[in-house]
């Protein structure tokens, strides 16, 4: 077979697909040395170059460590980096259609509200200091989309650091912050009447009262969204 030369299609992502395929199939333990970089050439049929281009991306999203005189080796996931990989997945994305949009916030809804049961119960002094004066610079901030969307990222990562769970936080906080900054496009409402109910919960305690605080912000932020987003592919 004639070996593909780099400038031919998009083989970067070809290599990189087959080798995320092997990782998964042959090398999944954490420290399991892979086939040296010509040995993947030859496998995959591909050049050198392009394999060097795949493991880089790899190495950049926390699979594979490139160790120099010891080979390339996978490793275990590491919450930072696989935040980074979702956010980068997620930030690519355009506007959401309304339908993507309604999934995003199905899978929002699900984590936070475990969160914010779990912040009821775990939350201390100053996890409670943090989400009230994220919470008040909502308000303050209200007449400014950009510094509102920021304080409103503030108090939802105020929850999700007082419920103390980073594995949570690992997936959850890319999401809501791309979601946020699509969202924002549309002028939808950010609810600081229903934000202030979820910080209330947590502070009295209440893990499924603040479970349901959640589920009703996120109800109201599905219709306004919906009505934004309608509006706007209208235009």
């Amino acid at each position: 077979m004639q070996r593909r030369s780099f400038r031919n299609g998009r083989l970067s992502e070809f290599a990189l697909h087959e080798i995320q395929r092997m990782i998964g199939e042959e090398y999944r333990a954490p420290g399991s040395r892979l086939p040296k970089e010509e040995e993947l050439a030859d496998r995959f049929q591909v050049s050198r170059i392009v394999i060097r281009e795949a493991m880089k991306i790899l190495e950049d999203r926390g699979v594979v460590e490139v160790r120099a005189g010891r080979g390339t080796q996978t490793v275990a996931p590491k919450p930072d980096r696989v935040k980074e990989s979702l956010l980068r997945l997620f930030r690519d994305q355009p506007i959401p259609k309304i339908q993507d949009m309604e999934h995003l916030l199905e899978l929002r809804q699900v984590l936070e509200e475990t969160t914010a049961s779990l912040a009821a119960v775990r939350a201390g002094e100053e996890d409670l200091t943090e989400i009230e004066a994220a919470l008040r610079e909502m308000k303050q901030e209200s007449d400014d989309p950009d510094c509102t969307v920021a304080a409103d990222l503030r108090f939802h990562r105020s929850i999700m650091r007082a419920a103390h769970n980073p594995f949570i936080e690992m997936v959850l906080d890319p999401l809501m912050e791309v979601f946020l900054q699509q969202i924002k496009l549309t002028n939808f409402n950010t609810g600081w009447d229903l934000h202030r109910n979820i910080f209330l919960e947590i502070r009295a305690r209440n893990p499924l009262g603040a479970r349901q605080a959640v589920r009703r912000l996120m109800k109201t932020t599905l219709a306004d969204s919906r009505s934004a987003l309608t509006n706007l592919n209208q235009v």
